[in-house]
């Protein structure tokens, strides 16, 4: 079924925390980055798919864009231009995530087996619904953000289709699209499935980012519940009590293990997104305002709000990690420890001192990532258009 993974909890058919990104899965499968098993009958056909999807919309396509720049600059409108130039930085940009991501395919497998861990307790002791839904709700997110992408990619070709220009401006060798009615349908197609996959890949970088923080969060506050559990069954002897509180120290360590495995993932593209964020923000909204017909505007506006859920969720989602690290650590301190034996004492103040460093991020190892960082990123696109204002850019390229 399609909607399987997006199903309310029932009894006895929970879905593992696993299943948080078993879309996910399926669309890297399409793009070739999840390949088969290496006895799979059909595993060299889809390396050498994979290196055609990912070499000609990861690598070729920056390339494309800039080419076409010197070979094709005077058949460009100003709206084609803008239309371009908007994406051609953020294809760059796509480039550089996928130089950061494929070397670390890899971790998927560790970060599975790791929810895998991380949920045995949970379903111990009947968290077991709350994992389900947080697993509905990242599919769910999956799916908005699949819309939104494919909005875009779909709104781009049809106003393009429909001004007699290919949807990207994108340099095809040996093509002139027009030269003929054919040639133009066949560089238009050749663009939009190219744009397409390469979308698609930005959205599969992106979504991760969100689904990878909103598991983390809620392992965070299935932990943080159990802390608060502690020492509350009067039935239960010191050694019981003892034992419960080594097995939250192990499941926030596989915590902090999570995390330290998606870094590299998260960071790095989010840090080669920081760098144009603003300048694509700035030149979409010069393209909205002053040079976009009604199917262009509609096509950039969602290029916009996409361009904003690239980074914008993942930092708030970065804030609130924080925060519930926080309330972990207030949980430890305020837990029924009081009268515990000395053990369980020594053992609940080496928790306590393990949990005082919050979870963060840093892109780069530069920019922590976080909402004011991200808004002063998202700042720079006023200053693109102030400068575009007053070099009259605007009345040139018109």
């Amino acid at each position: 079924m399609l909607f399987e993974y997006l199903r309310p909890p029932s009894l006895g058919d929970l879905l593992p925390s696993r299943d948080a990104f078993k879309y996910l899965e399926r669309g890297m499968r399409f793009v070739g980055w999840m390949p088969p098993s290496r006895d799979h009958p059909s595993y060299w056909k889809y390396w050498v798919y994979a290196f055609l999807v990912t070499g000609l919309s990861g690598a070729y396509l920056p390339f494309g864009f800039f080419i076409s720049y010197f070979v094709n600059f005077r058949g460009f409108t100003p709206g084609d231009f803008l239309t371009s130039i908007q994406v051609s930085f953020n294809s760059a940009c796509l480039g550089v995530k996928i130089a950061i991501i494929l070397p670390n395919l890899w971790r998927f497998e560790k970060i599975k087996n790791l929810l895998d861990i991380l949920d045995r307790p949970c379903f111990q002791e009947g968290a077991g619904e709350d994992i389900h839904r947080c697993v509905a709700r990242c599919n769910f997110i999956y799916m908005v953000y699949q819309i939104a992408y494919a909005s875009y990619t779909v709104l781009t070709c049809m106003s393009s289709f429909l001004t007699g220009s290919t949807p990207w401006g994108i340099y095809i060798p040996f093509l002139d699209y027009r030269s003929s009615t054919q040639a133009f349908w066949l560089a238009a197609c050749m663009e939009s499935v190219m744009g397409a996959a390469a979308v698609s890949m930005d959205q599969f970088i992106d979504v991760y980012a969100v689904i990878f923080g909103i598991v983390l969060r809620n392992h965070l506050k299935l932990l943080i519940r159990r802390v608060e559990r502690l020492r509350k069954n009067q039935s239960e002897s010191d050694d019981e009590n003892y034992a419960k509180l080594v097995n939250c120290i192990k499941d926030h360590k596989n915590i902090l293990e999570f995390s330290e495995v998606n870094r590299p993932i998260v960071t790095g593209p989010i840090f080669a997104q920081f760098l144009v964020i603003g300048l694509c923000l700035g030149l979409g909204m010069v393209n909205l305002l002053f040079f976009s017909t009604i199917w262009t505007g509609l096509a950039t506006s969602v290029f916009i709000m996409v361009l904003m859920i690239q980074t914008f969720p993942f930092c708030f989602i970065s804030e609130l990690i924080a925060d519930d690290c926080m309330d972990l650590t207030h949980a430890i301190f305020h837990s029924d420890w009081a009268s515990a034996s000395k053990r369980y004492k020594v053992t609940l103040a080496f928790f306590l001192h393990q949990t005082q460093q919050p979870i963060a991020f840093v892109a780069g190892g530069i920019f922590p990532i976080c909402m004011r960082t991200n808004i002063e990123m998202a700042k720079l696109a006023f200053t693109v258009v102030t400068v575009v204002k007053q070099m009259n850019i605007v009345e040139k390229l018109n």
